[in-house]
């Protein structure tokens, strides 16, 4: 069962960093230093996921609660930003900042040491605009979206900035693929 959450997880982070990288290379078309940038780029990434250490986790009850942390920091943001109208910025900072309190309660708990990145992901789903979400039935399955993507990224990419935005941001992007296609 992990060997097919791994190559699922290499899956969807490849076709991520396709997608960017085919964004990028149609703006940069006329820009051949760029190009080669890009393609120098994406060969280092790859190699690094083949060399970076990883740990395989068997916590199947513990993956689903950080699947619903993640659900609860978009819903939280979102509903603090759209409904009290605070703003993205202010409500995905005071949802992160009482995230960050969590691991306190109990010093020696695993899972609430992983409450603030999933919660912490889950705002940045929960800052998206009205006009992109236009309801709460897309910020709950966004927010699905980008807890299952952290669990399956979870031992990949440990160290590298803007990991969360990344998933926050392809959570966006499916979801707004798949609920446009089908409305």
């Amino acid at each position: 069962m992990t060997k097919i959450l791994r190559r699922l997880s290499f899956f969807i982070l490849i076709l991520m960093q396709f997608a960017f990288l085919l964004a990028i290379f149609f703006d940069k078309m006329n820009a051949p230093l760029v190009l080669l940038f890009l393609g120098i780029i994406s060969v280092l990434i790859s190699l690094a996921y083949f060399k970076a250490p990883r740990e395989e986790e068997r916590y199947f009850i513990k993956d689903l609660y950080l699947i619903l942390f993640a659900v609860t920091g978009a819903v939280s943001t979102f509903f603090i930003n759209i409904e009290l109208q605070f703003g993205p910025v202010i409500a995905a900072g005071f949802i992160g900042t009482l995230a960050s309190f969590v691991p306190s309660m109990n010093r020696k708990s695993k899972l609430l040491k992983e409450v603030p990145p999933a919660v912490y992901c889950g705002a940045f789903v929960g800052m998206t605009s009205a006009s992109v979400a236009p309801d709460l039935k897309f910020i709950l399955f966004a927010g699905f979206i980008a807890g299952s993507i952290l669990i399956l990224s979870k031992n990949i990419f440990n160290g590298f900035g803007g990991k969360l935005g990344t998933i926050a941001f392809s959570s966006i992007a499916i979801s707004s693929i798949i609920l446009y296609t089908l409305t």
